[in-house]
């Protein structure tokens, strides 16, 4: 390749040099017929003005760096070697330079950012907020977009450039206006309607679903929102009230359900479903309108962990009776009452009812009455439990009094 370069300036050196004689003065015979070579004339000097690209041109350059994902193109400089240019990639600026013999882009350092582009959704959206309807957005070259839209009574057609701006508007006839959705919704509510869903509004007809009195109805209606027909397709979840919000987010598969406000318009409870813990928004038909992840919620308990939570709500005798997936079955005493409790997965107890009454504890003489009836003798009696996270064993004698007492490890 330097070879070939060498070679190529060689040429142009000769061809500039060349350029600078005139060969009009190159010599002139005698009047003798003897030939003399005469001192060249003085010619003025022409200079060649040689304009040479080799390699890629910056309008190569820049149609390659559009090839390689590149916008908003702008040539910098030009070198006998290189192009340089500052160009956008994913929103970012970068310097780039493509090689001119080789086409090879190299991405420099980056220099700032670029505005967004935009997809065929978004540019729709703009327009909506523009305060335009009826739209339709299709994509054409070089990410640019046309689309077609009312602007209250004109049909207009607009070429939008890949940053949502409207490049050319254009009027191409007058539309149609439809009914007035939102003045229909108001007029059905003043009916008696709720839940209203507009599920059909092509080809001048404008169908709508809505509840009345727990009844569900298609209705068919007219531009002005008159009623035309309506055909009962089904039943409403008539509204629920305060106390039905906890059984309502139960039978929805949450547990763990703290009621926060039970007041309408919005019912909020916080709840966990699988392992996470939900702010829950519903209307007052019980249904969920939003969720909010609050945190983590606790994982299901074992039965031993049943166990110890009863007992420590000072339970004893407890019993695990049954455990399934929908929770645990248990039985336990409570001072001198037996009860028989169910309590879900994670703990919370659903219903606590007594089956009878526990046997009163023997006191501590007696106790020890029944151990020499069984001929033993010379008892001592210890207790173990847990101080200041230290586990101590303490010695009594008949009476309950402690006689001595040691530390055997920690708690």
């Amino acid at each position: 390749m330097a070879f070939r370069c060498k070679a190529i300036l060689l040429v142009l050196l000769g061809l500039i040099l060349a350029a600078g004689t005139d060969p009009s003065v190159a010599g002139a015979k005698s009047d003798a017929g003897s030939s003399t070579i005469a001192p060249p004339a003085v010619a003025p000097y022409r200079m060649a003005q040689l304009k040479l690209n080799i390699g890629l041109s910056k309008d190569d350059a820049r149609r390659l760096l559009f090839q390689n994902g590149f916008r908003e193109i702008q040539i910098a400089r030009e070198t006998f070697k290189n192009v340089h240019a500052e160009a956008c990639l994913r929103g970012l600026r970068y310097r780039v330079k493509v090689r001119r013999l080789s086409g090879k882009v190299i991405r420099g350092d980056q220099i700032g950012r670029c505005r967004p582009t935009v997809d065929a959704q978004q540019v729709a959206a703009i327009l909506r907020r523009q305060g335009l309807d009826k739209i339709s957005v299709s994509p054409i070259r070089q990410g640019r977009f046309v689309a077609k839209a009312c602007d209250f009574e004109q049909r207009v057609r607009l070429d939008i450039d890949p940053y949502g701006e409207v490049l050319q508007r254009s009027i191409t006839g007058r539309c149609q206006r439809g009914p007035n959705i939102a003045e229909i919704r108001q007029q059905l509510r003043q009916d008696g309607f709720t839940k209203i869903q507009i599920v059909n509004r092509n080809q001048g007809r404008l169908v709508a679903e809505a509840c009345f009195e727990g009844d569900k109805f298609r209705l068919r209606l007219a531009a002005n929102g008159r009623i035309q027909r309506r055909t009962v397709i089904g039943s409403c979840a008539r509204p629920i009230g305060p106390q039905n919000i906890a059984q309502r987010l139960r039978d929805l598969g949450y547990r763990q359900i703290k009621v926060i406000d039970n007041q309408l318009p919005v019912y909020q409870a916080e709840a966990c479903r699988q392992n996470s813990m939900l702010r829950i928004r519903m209307n007052r038909f019980g249904e969920v309108t939003s969720t909010s992840r609050l945190g983590r919620c606790s994982p299901p308990l074992t039965r031993q962990q049943v166990v110890t939570m009863l007992q420590k709500r000072g339970a004893n005798r407890v019993e695990i009776l049954s455990s399934n997936n929908r929770g645990f079955r248990a039985r336990a005493c409570y001072r001198l009452e037996k009860r028989e409790y169910r309590i879900d997965p994670y703990g919370a107890v659903l219903d606590r009812t007594v089956v009878g009454r526990c046997p009163q504890a023997p006191r501590l003489n007696s106790v020890l009455k029944d151990f020499r009836s069984r001929g033993i003798r010379n008892l001592q009696i210890f207790v173990e439990g847990c101080r200041k996270g230290r586990r101590l064993q303490i010695e009594l004698n008949q009476y309950g009094d402690e006689i001595n007492r040691q530390r055997i490890g920690r708690c």
